[in-house]
């Protein structure tokens, strides 16, 4: 394990000591050249801060504590996804408006820019956290990656730690600035990963407690960057690099659309294991290529699993607590088909891991979902939900969700402009079309509620965006909305007006009391909620539907 560093706080220079903080109290840099949000009827109907619904907020809490999630600390969203098994399912957060009614949705932006926001989490009701400056071909350029806490509310700045500048380096390619990850740890503090270093923060402060430099195999640690945190329930982080070629300067989504000369000499990836309570390495192994999708954590039978993808197939990895080895005893069927490119990271429901395909770049050909079991990899089944008409493509390059106490799975396609609730037997893995809508979306889907009202929450990109549009590097010129519907019909239950684009690949957060947090590309925070239309104005509302109101979503979804 040679080359690995481990520092407390007071032995890194520039950094306070644990239980002071290291963080800046000033309003976050503003990039230059970027206009203001802007005033939209949502957010003129607000008027100014939206606080969540205290008492449900409250409610929320209990529920949070009463929830298993190890080893993330108990809170409505303290982990990217959720939990390590990357369902999306955010059980305590709730949607308040109404589920047969019209609804009106209210809106507020930051009055200052969290650039290139990339995660938000929480962890106590008034305790909010962004990640962001992680998205290395934004423009301008952010200078590294950083994490704030903001105040619930009005969304200013309580504190920012910068977690490392990438332009003050001596690598003559530059360091690799690109994704990160951000999640609330069982014990109350912040893990944060920033290019090949793991971060420990206190999360009252935002003192740096401890900062580890992860192995990084053949490639070197400013080539390298770590996306995403995974877990075991007993407090075993799992996480995987990704690697661009030696001599390579372009920074951002490699290695998904970047062109980045000779990138098929990328080394290989590596999957780290660290023990949060100690923050040491325990153990690492190079992974069979340079893989961009994350890893998903999961106990199954009493044996600790980590799910990978390549460009092809899913395969996993076994944690025997001293040990991470590659499973030679489940190698399942290949996911993709004649035309068919790079699948997503999996979701972990019950016996059955699914993933889907299309991921980038844009196919010809229409995407497949499948389910293979954990129990005998090759039982695999398999469908193609989304069909594609001539002239289109399939392209999603972000995650889905998936119900495993509804047994439903979700997946969408960019190309197509579609969205579609899939069900599925938990007993042989098979799927079959439940529902399904016009949505067009590049960010990820996530559900909000209890079991028996589960709602999904994505994004709609605005109508008429080509796909060129999309995948095209920042900034974006199109504009998107966020859209709630009902989990098990499809049903739109509200959609708010069209915001600036987010960062492709991330998602809506939900916060307590009923809020929805979206961070735009150029750094806002939106802050929505969504309550029933008020009874005086629904008679006219009806008459003249806007874009926040909705009383039929018939021309919406189609049951299957």
């Amino acid at each position: 394990m040679g080359g690995l560093l481990l520092l407390s706080a007071s032995g890194l220079p520039g950094y306070a000591s644990t239980g002071s903080t290291n963080s800046s109290v000033l309003p976050p840099p503003q990039p230059q050249g970027i206009i203001n949000v802007g005033i939209t009827p949502n957010q003129l109907a607000a008027g100014g801060p939206l606080p969540g619904n205290h008492t449900l907020a409250l409610e929320e809490v209990w529920c949070a504590e009463a929830e298993s999630n190890p080893p993330w600390y108990p809170s409505v969203n303290p982990a990217e996804l959720h939990d390590s098994n990357r369902t999306h399912v955010y059980e305590c957060a709730h949607f308040t408006g109404s589920f047969t009614g019209p609804n009106k949705v209210y809106a507020y932006a930051s009055p200052v820019q969290y650039y290139s926001p990339i995660f938000a989490v929480t962890r106590g009701t008034d305790d909010l956290y962004v990640y962001g400056g992680a998205w290395g071909n934004a423009i301008p350029k952010p200078s590294g990656p950083f994490v704030a806490k903001l105040n619930v509310g009005d969304l200013t700045q309580l504190w920012r730690t910068d977690l490392i500048n990438l332009n003050a380096t001596t690598s003559p390619t530059g360091v690799w600035n690109y994704i990160g990850g951000l999640n609330v740890l069982e014990d109350g503090s912040i893990a944060a990963i920033a290019n090949s270093y793991l971060y420990k923060l206190n999360a009252s402060t935002g003192a740096v407690e401890a900062q580890l430099l992860l192995p990084t195999g053949d490639s070197l640690p400013s080539n390298t960057n770590f996306n995403g945190i995974a877990a075991w329930a007993d407090g075993i982080l799992v996480m995987k690099s990704m690697t661009r070629p030696p001599g390579c300067t372009f920074d951002g989504p490699l290695p998904f659309n970047v062109p980045c000369p000779g990138i098929e000499n990328s080394p290989n990836s590596v999957i780290v294991i660290v023990d949060s309570k100690t923050w040491k390495v325990l153990d690492w192994a190079e992974l069979p290529g340079d893989l961009g999708s994350r890893v998903a954590a999961t106990t199954y039978n009493g044996n600790d699993y980590a799910y990978l993808v390549n460009s092809t197939s899913i395969f996993r990895y076994i944690w025997d607590g001293k040990n991470i080895t590659y499973d030679n005893n489940w190698r399942p069927p290949q996911i993709t088909q004649t035309g068919q490119t790079s699948p997503l990271a999996p979701m972990i429901a019950g016996e059955w891991v699914f993933d889907f395909t299309n991921g980038y770049p844009p196919a010809n050909v229409s995407l497949s979902v499948v389910s293979v079991s954990q129990d005998n990899a090759s039982k695999m089944n398999r469908i193609n939900p989304i069909p594609i008409e001539p002239g289109q493509q399939s392209y999603i390059p972000s995650n889905s969700a998936v119900d495993p106490v509804n047994n439903m799975m979700y997946v969408m396609d960019a190309g197509v402009g579609k969205v579609v609730g899939l069900k599925y037997d938990p007993l042989t893995g098979n799927m079959s079309v439940a529902w399904t809508a016009n949505q067009t979306t590049i960010t990820f889907l996530s559900l909000i509620g209890p079991a028996e009202q589960r709602v999904l929450v994505g994004s709609n990109i605005h109508p008429g965006t080509t796909l060129s549009q999309m995948i095209s590097t920042p900034p974006p010129s199109y504009t998107e909305q966020v859209q709630w519907r009902d989990a098990a019909t499809g049903k739109l239950l509200a959609a708010s007006d069209y915001f600036g684009p987010m960062i492709s690949g991330f998602q809506m957060w939900p916060g307590y009391g009923g809020l929805i947090y979206e961070g735009l590309n150029e750094g806002h925070i939106m802050t929505l909620k969504v309550l029933p239309e008020p009874a005086t104005n629904a008679t006219s509302t009806r008459a003249n539907m806007t874009s926040t109101t909705f009383t039929t979503v018939s021309q919406n979804s189609t049951l299957g």
